[in-house]
């Protein structure tokens, strides 16, 4: 392997062997071809594996990036004279945020830096491999954070797994704690094909926890998959505005914390930090109330807050959506329909070959075709719906992805 010495060259590095491989995997599942042994086995040979009892994970099917975010913001209020370390994925914004020490991110330099040194041991790893084995990106990203935390001698790590955990590295790494935010039919093309296919991927990691946080809902209906101490929930904070699953995630957040240092929580600390979350708000354009969030099953909707913060806060409510082919279009568009009359589709281009969007290709609504990256376009579309259809409140959901992509069109200076 060539060494990379710019940013965006050690991106296409880290992408580079799986989407080689990429077309032979259509069609699998990830337990039929992902190999999370390979990468955890390096992170052991070169040290930075992290002390279990420092340690927290999150997992789930809904708003585990949200749940591991609050978590790392909740623990530095906590314990504000130590590091903490919080690995997410996918992104909000850039590559390098999904790796933070007390809520800053790696710099440029620092991965670039990190990265090359880690390419000698890669290439040895797959000089070893079998000819159809890939270097996983999360779990490149992953080596680079790990790496990055022992070099800032961190003391806590939080760490979200990938889409599921039995083959992502992050469900290799034992911690002391571990939170479980949802099980739902979501990725079910690569963990499934059934629901009970997805649960006993994302809790496999009750093996490898000290104690687990979970719904009441899981911990009754997986009983058996779950084999360790789930821990108590605390009570729910009421946070209007917000969807359900943040209100049940923050719980879930604060009731891992107390499992993790239960003689250092402390409720009202925790209260001053509030609530926010890359995956939901709201903001005002043009005299318009805009709401945002990631959402592509049908199970994540919250009919309170549509009832009485979307649909009834205006007299006129549109949707602008983007949901490829993978994800639970027909359950959210009926969802969608109750909402509103004015439903769009938006298809995104140029995110590696990971989105399809024929299904919105053949709606009939759909709007317009957007690279990932076009931020002045998603602008633009925002703008003609408002001057066209004069919504009081527009709704946009969809793919992590697209969520970023409006949020960088609304917060960039064009």
């Amino acid at each position: 392997m060539s060494v990379p010495d710019t940013y965006q060259a050690v991106l296409d590095h880290i992408f580079a062997s799986y989407m080689q491989v990429k077309p032979s995997h259509a069609g699998k599942y990830d337990r039929e071809f992902r190999d999370p042994a390979m990468l955890i086995r390096l992170a052991g040979e070169l040290g930075i594996l992290p002390d279990r009892d420092k340690t927290i994970r999150v997992t789930g099917s809904k708003g585990k990036g949200t749940t591991s975010r609050m978590l790392a913001r909740y623990l530095t209020a906590l314990r504000a004279d130590e590091k903490v370390g919080l690995l997410v994925s996918p992104e909000e914004f850039e590559h390098t945020d999904r790796m933070q020490i007390n809520g800053v991110a790696i710099d440029t330099a620092s991965f670039i830096r990190i990265y090359r040194t880690l390419v000698p041991h890669l290439t040895s790893v797959m000089a070893d491999a079998g000819a159809d084995s890939y270097l996983s990106p999360s779990g490149l990203f992953m080596l680079v954070a790990l790496r990055w935390f022992k070099e800032q001698n961190i003391d806590h790590y939080v760490l979200e797994t990938g889409r599921g955990a039995k083959f992502d590295e992050v469900g290799h790494i034992p911690s002391k704690v571990t939170l479980v935010t949802s099980i739902f039919l979501e990725h079910a093309a690569n963990l499934g094909p059934t629901l009970e296919d997805i649960a006993r991927d994302k809790l496999s990691v009750a093996a490898s926890s000290g104690s687990l946080v979970c719904p009441t809902v899981i911990a009754e209906k997986y009983a058996a998959l779950l084999g360790t101490q789930t821990s108590r929930l605390l009570p729910i904070v009421p946070r209007d505005s917000y969807p359900a699953w943040i209100t049940q995630n923050d719980q879930l957040a604060r009731s891992a914390l107390f499992a993790y240092m239960p003689e250092h929580y402390d409720e009202a600390t925790i209260t001053n930090v509030g609530v926010a979350s890359p995956s939901f708000g709201w903001l005002s354009y043009k005299g318009c109330h805009l709401c945002y969030e990631a959402i592509i099953s049908a199970d994540s909707v919250d009919p309170h807050l549509y009832a009485t913060h979307l649909k009834d806060s205006g007299s006129n409510t549109a949707v602008l959506m983007s949901l490829p082919d993978d994800k639970d279009r027909k359950g959210l568009i009926d969802q969608f329909e109750r909402l509103s009359d004015t439903v769009y589709d938006v298809a995104l281009s140029g995110t590696r070959g990971y989105l399809h969007y024929s299904q919105a290709e053949a709606s009939g609504r759909l709007l317009a075709t957007l690279s990932f990256d076009d931020v002045a376009g998603m602008r633009q579309l925002i703008d003609h719906v408002l001057s066209t259809v004069a919504p009081n409140v527009l709704y946009v959901a969809g793919t992590q992805t697209y969520i970023r992509l409006f949020k960088r069109a609304m917060t960039t200076q064009l």
